[in-house]
């Protein structure tokens, strides 16, 4: 299993696009796709970005032709399972148990989500 990376907003905001694509990216492809957005993203703002997510092991880059591209390590599920799991262990000791009595506090869970929850935890018992 892969270890959780904390990865802040930015980076997330940044990582999101690049799942998105289905292909290597440069820098000048993430400066159009985030301005694209409506944003104002410069290419060295980008360049810090995508330089630290290569540092936290998020996403590779190769060099052909003077030009570097950029490919993510992590699918965007396994990175979002592991930022889950992460938050489970932080906040409620690793208990699932304690992290669905939390949802069940205050708001009662529908048919449909309990139903659902069922299946999953039977689903989980078969592997």
């Amino acid at each position: 299993m892969k270890k959780y990376i904390k990865i802040s907003q930015s980076e997330k905001f940044v990582m999101d696009e690049i799942w998105k694509c289905d292909r290597m990216v440069t820098i000048s492809d993430m400066v159009s796709i985030l301005n694209s957005k409506g944003e104002n993203w410069a290419y060295q703002t980008v360049a810090t970005f995508l330089k630290r997510l290569e540092t936290k092991g998020i996403i590779v880059s190769s060099k052909k032709s003077n030009v570097l591209y950029y490919c993510p390590l992590i699918s965007k599920e396994e990175y979002e399972s592991l930022e889950a799991k992460n938050f489970v262990n932080k906040s409620f000791g690793g208990s699932l148990k304690k992290f669905l009595a939390a949802f069940s506090s205050d708001d009662k869970l529908s048919g449909k989500d309990l139903n659902d929850l069922k299946e999953w935890f039977k689903d989980v018992d078969n592997k």
